[in-house]
């Protein structure tokens, strides 16, 4: 249907010509569920003749309603529009969560997003998704909203791996635990994040084996433990080695994220790494002495060689 264009807020689609099928959801982490509703969107736009929307919110809807209970997101914004565009959908409406998209009832969000906002000739959702003020509609109102509005809905089933649906939430719980392997399977990719190399106090160089400091920012971050996984830094891609946590052997101190990236030499402060997490190794804890520390490093860097190979960056925008 052409190109790929990025709308933000619905002033940006007032010249925009009506009409489309819209996939809508917050689609954090852009996991195999979500993937199952683009394909719906995708098919039906087809069938249509029309561009396939993504109506996404530029925030977590709880960072808006329940800030103190609000998870940490999977990917940033850019992030999740990067992998939604590779996927094949025409356009994406970036809409900001705020009090007033909020305090909407179902039927004026309906009215006043999906038919005089965009024109929408269908909309495609998941099962569960939720929408208006307090989360009062759900798919069914939908349903009802576009028969009398004159919008057609398509409601995808919940995708379902280990015999539970994926969900970004459950996805969270892996990461919170650890289980980089599962989180993989629920989002289809490796679960990623890019961070700014800060200055460290320069341990891993002393042990032989030096690492940069990354300064990770928003999104969420695997408990602390060592991990295998890869790194991509200015068209570098390699294996990487990385510590999550507080370093026990040296004292302890607040939590760091330390990566040691095999073939990559030189300074690199200042410049954005990209970091995929592939399996973990083990959890972290206090060592007797530097020597011992250092084999166990040994080890662990050649785990994570063994771990990487060049087909799991498939489906990171790097």
């Amino acid at each position: 249907m052409g190109g790929w264009r990025r709308f933000d807020g619905l002033k940006s689609i007032a010249n925009r010509t009506p009409g489309c099928v819209a996939a809508i959801g917050n689609f954090d982490g852009v996991h195999v569920g979500h993937q199952e509703v683009f394909s719906a969107g995708i098919s039906r736009s087809i069938e249509m003749g029309l561009p396939c929307m993504v109506i996404t919110f530029d925030i977590h809807p709880a960072s808006r309603l329940r800030p103190r209970e609000a998870p940490c997101v999977i990917m940033t914004l850019e992030d999740r529009l990067r992998i939604i565009a590779g996927l094949g959908v025409d356009e994406a409406l970036v809409i900001p969560f705020d009090k007033n998209l909020a305090s909407r009832s179902p039927e004026e969000f309906a009215r006043e997003v999906l038919v005089k906002g965009l024109g929408a000739e269908q909309v495609v959702a998941g099962e569960g998704w939720r929408f208006g003020r307090d989360r009062s509609g759900d798919m069914d109102l939908l349903a009802e909203l576009g028969s009398e509005m004159g919008f057609g809905v398509t409601k995808v089933p919940a995708y379902t791996y280990g015999g539970f649906p994926v969900s970004s939430t459950r996805i969270r719980g892996a990461l919170n635990r650890g289980d980089v392997g599962l989180a993989r399977n629920l989002l289809g990719r490796p679960h990623f994040i890019r961070g700014s190399v800060d200055r460290g106090e320069g341990r891993g160089l002393e042990l032989g084996y030096p690492t940069v400091n990354l300064e990770c920012g928003e999104v969420l971050l695997p408990s602390g433990g060592v991990y295998a996984a890869g790194f991509s830094c200015e068209g570098n891609i390699g294996p990487a080695a990385v510590n999550i946590g507080r370093r026990p052997t040296f004292g302890s101190g607040p939590t760091t994220f330390e990566a040691h990236l095999s073939g990559m030499e030189g300074d690199l402060y200042g410049k954005e790494i990209t970091i995929f997490f592939l399996a973990r190794l083990r959890d972290e804890h206090p060592f007797p002495d530097q020597e011992t520390l250092k084999a166990q490093i040994g080890r662990d860097v050649e785990r994570s060689k063994r771990s990487f190979s060049l087909s799991v960056i498939q489906g990171i925008p790097l």
